[in-house]
């Protein structure tokens, strides 16, 4: 049931999600705008590959943290099925930021993947930690699978990362046979390929993170 502490649970948990590390800090350790700097994605691969390690590992960290503490603030109030939802908000934040649409609103040209990528970060790193929190054993195992994914397709890391997304959901419904637990994930999982799209079927990128062709 939809009450009003869990709708406000998730709108801040969204927000708290949507909060933008990438940007944050890229700007402030190297004064790198990782909106307009290599991919255009705000994640911690494109840190990485435009504003360095450090930069990248701190990103990883906090866009992890944000999604655990979100869960964390829906345990106390609901326990696992509010955790579990607050983390997707928050990933779903992450993913399709208000602060980075804003700030780019009127310059998404480029074309859909170029706005794709620009609107927020994919979601794995926040992802994973909602999944690893809710059942740790399918987070194993979908790391395996992605881990075997990059084994088998070891010149890029797309393909493996949404193969491994896709069977989070079935993994967590065969661990918790928990009906909103599963949505929830399915939801994260959802977001998460939706914003791998503009890597797949495309012959240029290399490790999954694009070189930005589109005419700015």
């Amino acid at each position: 049931m939809l009450t009003t502490t869990l709708l406000l649970a998730l709108v801040l948990s969204y927000l708290l999600g949507a909060i933008p590390f990438a940007l944050l800090v890229g700007k402030t350790l190297r004064g790198v705008d990782v909106q307009q700097a290599g991919s255009g994605n705000a994640g911690a691969r494109n840190t990485l590959l435009t504003a360095g390690a450090v930069a990248a590992a701190i990103v990883a960290a906090l866009d992890i943290g944000k999604a655990a503490l979100a869960m964390l603030v829906g345990w106390q109030i609901g326990g696992k099925e509010t955790a579990t939802l607050c983390g997707a908000a928050a990933v779903v934040g992450h993913c399709f930021s208000p602060f980075l649409v804003i700030r780019w609103w009127g310059r998404l040209g480029g074309g859909w993947k170029l706005a794709l990528r620009r609107v927020g970060g994919k979601g794995l790193a926040s992802g994973i930690i909602v999944v690893l929190l809710v059942a740790w054993p399918a987070a194993l195992i979908a790391l395996a699978v992605f881990a075997l994914g990059r084994l088998i397709i070891w010149n890029d890391e797309t393909w493996p990362a949404v193969i491994a997304v896709a069977i989070t959901a079935p993994l967590i419904w065969w661990w918790t046979t928990n009906t909103t637990v599963t949505i929830a994930v399915l939801i994260v999982a959802i977001i998460i390929i939706v914003k791998h799209l503009p890597d797949l079927q495309t012959t240029f990128y290399v490790g999954g993170e694009p070189e930005r062709r589109e005419r700015q």
